[in-house]
C-alpha cells in the first residue's frame, strides 16, 4: 500500500502547509554526562570547603557531607562506573588528607550503590534524589562504622556514630534539597 502526497497533504493542518518545529533544540531536556575530570575537580573541591569552611558548622555533632551529595548526584546521572569511580578517587583524596582508610571503601561502596538507581528512577525527581541521599548517608556511616569497628578496632563507639548519623543524614537531606533547588532555578534562569 502506497500514500500519495495528497494523503499526506490532507493530513497536515492548514492545507497542506508543513508544520512548524514545536520544539527547539535548546528546550529539549537531553541530559549530558558532565567529564569525569570536570567531576573529579568539584569532588576535590567539595572535599577542601567540607573540611575547612563547613568544618565548624554542625548539628549536635554532625557535619554536611557534601561528596555524598555529589556521590548521588554522579551516580543518578551518570552510572555505576563513573560514581563508583569517583566515590574511590574521593575517598583516597579524603584519606590522604587525614583519615584511617576507612572513606576510601565508603565512599566507594556509596557511589556504587547511588549509580545503581541510574536505570531506575528520573534523576531529577526531588523526593527520589533527597531520599537517595538519605540512604547513602546512612550507608556510608554505617560501612565507616563497621570498618572501624572489626578492622581498626574502635570499640564502643555505636551510641555516639548512630546519634551523628541521624543528624547528619537531616543535614546531607536539607543540602540536597537546597541544590536541586538552586539548580533548577539555575536552569530556567539561563534559558
Amino acid at each position: 500500500m502506497t500514500v500519495d502526497s495528497r494523503a499526506l497533504d490532507r493530513l497536515r493542518p492548514e492545507g497542506g502547509a508543513r508544520r512548524a518545529d514545536a520544539v527547539r533544540p535548546q528546550d529539549a531536556e537531553v541530559f549530558v554526562p558532565p567529564r569525569f575530570w570536570a567531576l573529579l575537580l568539584v569532588a576535590v573541591g567539595a572535599i577542601i570547603v567540607q573540611s575547612t569552611l563547613l568544618q565548624p558548622l554542625s548539628l549536635r555533632g554532625a557535619h554536611v557531607s557534601l561528596l555524598t551529595i555529589l556521590l548521588v548526584w554522579t551516580g543518578l546521572r551518570c552510572g555505576v562506573t563513573t560514581a563508583g569511580l569517583l566515590g574511590l578517587l574521593s575517598g583516597a583524596i579524603e584519606d590522604a588528607l587525614g583519615g584511617g582508610g576507612v572513606n576510601v571503601l565508603a565512599t566507594t561502596v556509596t557511589g556504587l550503590c547511588a549509580g545503581l538507581l541510574n536505570v531506575r528512577f528520573f534523576a531529577d525527581s526531588l523526593p527520589v534524589f533527597v531520599s537517595a541521599v538519605g540512604f547513602a548517608t546512612v550507608l556510608r556511616g554505617l560501612v565507616t562504622y563497621i570498618v572501624s569497628e572489626l578492622a581498626l578496632g574502635v570499640r564502643g563507639s555505636f551510641h555516639r556514630a548512630s546519634h551523628e548519623l541521624v543528624w547528619q543524614c537531616v543535614l546531607n537531606c536539607t543540602a540536597a534539597a537546597l541544590v536541586l533547588v538552586i539548580e533548577r532555578i539555575a536552569g530556567h534562569v539561563r534559558k
